[in-house]
């Protein structure tokens, strides 16, 4: 901020000015944040008669671009007197294009003329300038939950890992009636000792081996 050596004539001023101002009417919608601003126009008109009625003047300024994608704008508000008070604020600029320019610019002007004068008003819509904007692709996203994949077993034709950690084997599972065998999974703590000593020695069981051996362990059984 910056202000003249003295400033007790314009502070008078301002006061009374502030005074004199209505509140500024909100009659512009924001769809992001379901809410009503009072937009730029709306501002200097309820302020531009009781500034110059007692004097006082402003003045805003756009400063460029700034601390990486952020626009600059300089607000004063001048006296008849010659004191004056000078403030510049810096605004993140959302789209880096000319209409993400233009509506930082508004805004910031908005903004700034509110603040310095006192102006009563929602803190909307800024909102639409230096709030992400909402994007429809992620609203239908995340309405649409996809179902998450379900973990899937791990290991061969003849040793499976579930996802619960459990290890199931193949079996002879009788034949068909055409007197092929037929094999089925099972778990390898509903075999028999039997089995279990006899899997424990077929290389396609591999997998399953040291699974098995601390099994038969557990059993008071040694391979």
């Amino acid at each position: 901020m910056e202000m003249s050596e003295k400033i007790d004539a314009l502070a008078e001023a301002l006061a009374k000015a502030q005074g004199e101002m209505k509140n500024a009417v909100k009659g512009c919608d924001n769809p992001f944040f379901k809410s009503k601003y009072a937009d730029l126009a709306e501002c200097l008109n309820v302020a531009r008669e009781p500034l110059s009625k007692n004097g006082l003047s402003i003045f805003q300024a756009n400063e460029g671009i700034v601390e990486s994608s952020k626009l600059a704008v300089t607000t004063m508000i001048m006296h008849s007197s010659g004191q004056f008070i000078k403030v510049t604020s810096s605004y993140p600029i959302q789209k880096n294009d000319a209409q993400g320019f233009g509506s930082t610019l508004t805004y910031a002007r908005r903004y700034s003329l509110a603040a310095a004068l006192g102006l009563a008003q929602e803190d909307d819509d800024g909102n639409s300038a230096c709030e992400p904007e909402p994007k429809q692709e992620l609203r239908a996203k995340s309405k649409e939950q996809k179902p998450k994949a379900q973990p899937q077993a791990t290991g061969d034709k003849f040793v499976k890992i579930t996802p619960q950690g459990e290890i199931v084997v193949t079996v002879a599972n009788g034949h068909d009636k055409n007197g092929r065998p037929l094999a089925a999974y099972k778990n390898i703590k509903d075999l028999t000792i039997e089995e279990l000593e006899k899997m424990v020695t077929i290389p396609q069981y591999a997998l399953a081996h040291t699974a098995i051996k601390t099994l038969l362990e557990e059993m008071g059984q040694t391979s």
